[in-house]
């Protein structure tokens, strides 16, 4: 009997592998909009009809009707099956798929363990905050910071009392072992005792982009920089546990994902992206206490094109920021420097400032090569000829470190401008530093041939139903996986069983049932349960929905035009007159109760 890979290892997998990344080993994709666009290599085509969405890490072409996600298109091209095509991609990313078949089950039990004890933890630092009694420091700090009780509510911001063990009864109390929760990272071991890992801090939840929270950042409220001998951080973050790798996260991410912007902005402090979320600007996150990593950067660009670095503005944030310029054009991204003028960080600009003077530097932020040289300039002397041999060495080896032709061209000439040597001088520096070597060739792949023709859908698919019904529920179904707020309007209408084909009930369970859980549902890992041609119909539901205006009234149309095509449904499908009179009853009952509520 084959072993069933874990969810959790599935995501991490999906994690790992970008789906752009994979696809441009197959395919010349190009910048479309929000997606990319290449020529479709299932089928032939001279015009490019297949689209891939790094933010939602799926692919569709609108020529042949392929599409899915990652692990689909795997499948595809390597005709492989979709554990072989796991365990092509779980290589390629280094992720070992444990063989013990015991291993996957008792690990998902310790992470969902983990992940309960981090949510009611959660819940237990805010209603501790929101006490006039325990919470009063921590209500004190946050109105010093001018964070209203709705920028509260949005982050889940919390405070964890003085008391050594307030937290450690009460998960206790629901069940958890002492040493599970010593083992998530919420209570310490030490001298013999176990205690409370944050204490009088107030706190910030981390939360993951499918909504859970796997760890906690705290910053302390008093002033003791020891206690008993034991140094005191002033900001704590959780350790890593089984769930939480502060390499590999960011925070507000969960929050930034949201905005669509094409832009993230990366800063360093939870009270930097709370700021500067409350005066307007919601794609913004910080890294987790530590320098952005390589996982970080290609977890933004999942998200954005250009990440938009905003670090203090003393020395080591400049330090910092370029480091991060350098890690983000390693694996393969963009990025701009926003500086701030006799400001240290977003939040102390922001309050001097105010945010429209923020959003403006925010618009002037500085291309990372330019930025660059514009300190190596501060270095140097560019009107003494030695002074000038110096910059333009230096220079070159930021040069060296691009990977965009079309960008060091540019900046030869600029330089050449700005200094007086010669353009040809510049690019002579450039070659000597730069390796001779080639970019390694991708093997060319075997023709491939079309498989079946593309399935024909709506009336054509199924008689009884008509294809506005398959489009109402299409674009509803599409809706409700973006909104918690919309599918709460939906699931009192219209059931899960109720949709019309066995994918759209699928599709709707697997929703509903995220939601019930508490988690975001995610499109790349939902289309993991469907197989053949059922993925195309499946993956169509997520794509392109910014077509769809996604307010309530949206979802009410929805819901009346599919009650309406569904009584129209069994009027022609009747034949019994007094059944015939009832349901013109309740087709024009329905028609005057849309008519009151557009009144």
């Amino acid at each position: 009997m084959a072993k069933r890979i874990s969810d959790e290892i599935i995501s991490n997998i999906c994690d790992e592998n970008d789906i752009i990344d994979y696809v441009s080993q197959y395919v010349s994709l190009k910048k479309s909009g929000r997606d990319y666009s290449g020529l479709c290599p299932f089928h032939n085509e001279k015009t490019p009809s297949f689209h891939v969405s790094q933010e939602k890490q799926l692919f569709h072409c609108f020529g042949c009707g392929a599409s899915g996600n990652l692990v689909q298109f795997v499948m595809r091209t390597e005709n492989l099956d979709f554990v072989d095509a796991l365990k092509l991609l779980a290589d390629r990313a280094g992720i070992m798929i444990p063989e013990d078949d015991d291993f996957s089950n008792d690990d998902h039990e310790k992470k969902k363990r983990i992940l309960a004890m981090n949510k009611y933890a959660a819940r237990f630092f805010y209603n501790c905050l929101k006490d006039s009694g325990i919470g009063a420091k921590g209500q004190q700090y946050f109105q010093k910071r001018s964070i209203p009780w709705k920028t509260v509510t949005v982050f889940g911001l919390g405070y964890a009392s003085e008391k050594r063990d307030m937290l450690l009864k009460y998960l206790m109390s629901k069940g958890f072992k002492a040493e599970e929760i010593v083992d998530a990272g919420l209570a310490v071991s030490r001298d013999g005792k176990i205690y409370d890992k944050f204490r009088d801090r107030v706190m910030f939840p981390i939360i993951d982009v499918r909504g859970n929270v796997i760890g906690f950042g705290g910053r302390i409220l008093h002033d003791s920089k020891e206690i008993n001998g034991y140094k005191i951080p002033k900001y704590l973050n959780s350790p890593e546990t089984a769930v939480f790798d502060k390499g590999k996260n960011l925070f507000s991410l969960n929050l930034a994902k949201n905005a669509k912007s094409t832009e993230i902005i990366l800063c360093e402090g939870y009270m930097d992206v709370i700021s500067v979320y409350q005066a307007g600007i919601h794609n913004i996150v910080a890294t987790l206490g530590t320098a952005i990593t390589e996982n970080q950067a290609k977890l933004m660009m999942r998200y954005a094109t250009e990440i938009l670095i905003c670090y203090d503005s003393d020395e080591a944030g400049t330090k910092a920021a370029l480091r991060a310029i350098d890690i983000i054009n390693e694996v393969g991204g963009r990025s701009r420097v926003i500086r701030l003028k006799n400001a240290k960080d977003p939040d102390e600009y922001i309050n001097k400032n105010g945010i429209e003077k923020f959003k403006e530097t925010v618009k002037k932020a500085m291309p990372s090569t330019e930025f660059k040289i514009s300190l190596i300039k501060k270095q140097y002397d560019l009107t003494d000829t030695d002074s000038k041999i110096l910059f333009i060495n230096e220079v070159v080896n930021v040069f060296v470190s691009i990977k965009d032709a079309v960008e060091v061209d540019a900046y030869m000439t600029k330089i050449s401008e700005d200094t007086g040597i010669s353009r040809d001088a510049i690019v002579s520096k450039y070659r000597e530093k730069t390796s001779k070597g080639t970019y390694k060739r991708i093997p060319d792949k075997t023709e491939y041939q079309k498989k079946s023709a593309q399935r024909q859908r709506s009336a054509e698919k199924n008689n009884c139903v008509s294809s506005g019904l398959l489009e109402a529920e299409k674009r509803l179904l599409g809706l409700i996986s973006q909104s918690k707020k919309l599918y709460k309007i939906a699931f009192t209408q219209i059931r899960a069983e109720e949709f019309s084909t066995p994918v759209y009930r699928h599709l709707a369970d697997s929703i509903y049932n995220c939601y019930e859980n508490g988690l975001v549902p995610e499109p790349a890992m939902i289309l993991n349960s469907f197989n053949g041609e059922d993925i195309s119909e499946a993956s169509e539901v997520f794509y392109n929905l910014e077509i769809y205006s996604g307010d309530e009234a949206t979802v009410r149309e929805l819901l009346y035009t599919i009650k309406l095509e569904r009584m129209n449904i069994r009027i022609n499908s009747e034949t019994n007159a007094a059944i015939l009179a009832q349901l013109f009853t309740e087709r024009q009952k329905l028609i005057d109760e849309k008519n009151t509520w557009e009144e």
